[in-house]
């Protein structure tokens, strides 16, 4: 299917918009957490890992958990898994938004959607 130029060029525009909206959207997104002071992982899509040696791991921003077990744990956020692998593995701490973890880590992956 072959599209002239009226509709490549309207195409093009609908894109620029969609991005100018997401822009947008991002910004807010941004000055709200600013005035509320809420973390910025809480109010967008960012997740923030937080590693303090080699055990124990904050993750904010998490969605769920996908597998657990004692030497490996996954776990779903917005835009990646996170893979941990190591030993005695637990979960010490868990709210709707925050996730710590404890034990011996070994290795802590990321893969994309």
């Amino acid at each position: 299917m072959k599209l002239n130029k009226k509709e490549k060029k309207k195409i093009g525009s609908n894109i620029l918009k969609n991005i100018k909206v997401k822009s947008a959207i991002n910004n807010a997104k941004d000055k709200f957490s600013d005035f509320l002071e809420i973390p910025q992982e809480i109010v967008s899509n960012y997740t923030k890992i937080t590693s303090i040696e080699d055990t124990d791991i904050l993750i904010e921003g998490y969605k769920k958990i996908v597998d657990y077990y004692d030497n490996y744990i996954k776990i779903k956020t917005n835009n990646m898994y996170l893979v941990i692998d190591g030993s005695n593995l637990d979960i010490k701490e868990i709210t709707d938004s925050e996730l710590v973890i404890s034990g011996k880590i070994y290795s802590l992956n990321y893969k994309k959607n």
